[in-house]
């Protein structure tokens, strides 16, 4: 790869292990980037989008890219009424009427209505930047307390092994 197309464009950092490597922090940090990317809706690039970010702050690009196909028309059918529902909720709506909202609400309409996808787009991307920022945050501290005590356990077992 050095001297290669992307080492001429990109420098030395293309070739930073945390990039390719999977260690404990390069992959909390992808998380940390490619979940909140993957959770807005219609966002086109998502990939790309999560390739730049996750390069700028040295994560692991595999995983920031491999985040992304959680979106997709299958996790839609869970992922956008759950994101309208956070949206509304924030918005100050009340749970219980927002619940029956989102469970009656005919989903196909709003795509073939824009004058109500139009109105109902703040909750979603609202609902959609939240969720992605707590998930987000919640896997990355996750992921780091896992690496964490992987390493305290190896360096137990090194310890004994030693004795």
């Amino acid at each position: 790869m050095r001297g290669g197309f992307l080492h001429s464009k990109l420098g030395d950092r293309i070739l930073d292990k945390s990039l390719w490597r999977a260690t404990p922090d390069s992959i909390a940090r992808a998380w940390l980037i490619g979940m909140p990317v993957t959770m807005i809706p219609f966002l086109p690039g998502q990939s790309i989008i999560s390739a730049v970010l996750g390069f700028t702050f040295r994560a692991n690009l595999l995983v920031c890219i491999g985040l992304q196909y959680l979106s997709n028309p299958f996790t839609a059918i869970v992922q956008l009424p759950i994101c309208f529902f956070v949206g509304r909720l924030v918005q100050g709506n009340s749970p219980i009427t927002t619940w029956d909202e989102v469970a009656q609400r005919d989903w196909e309409f709003l795509i073939t209505h824009p004058a109500h996808l139009a109105r109902d787009l703040i909750p979603l991307f609202l609902g959609s930047i939240i969720l992605g920022a707590a998930i987000g945050v919640i896997g990355y501290l996750l992921i780091l307390s896992w690496g964490r005590q992987k390493a305290e356990t190896a360096a137990r077992k090194r310890a004994a092994m030693a004795k």
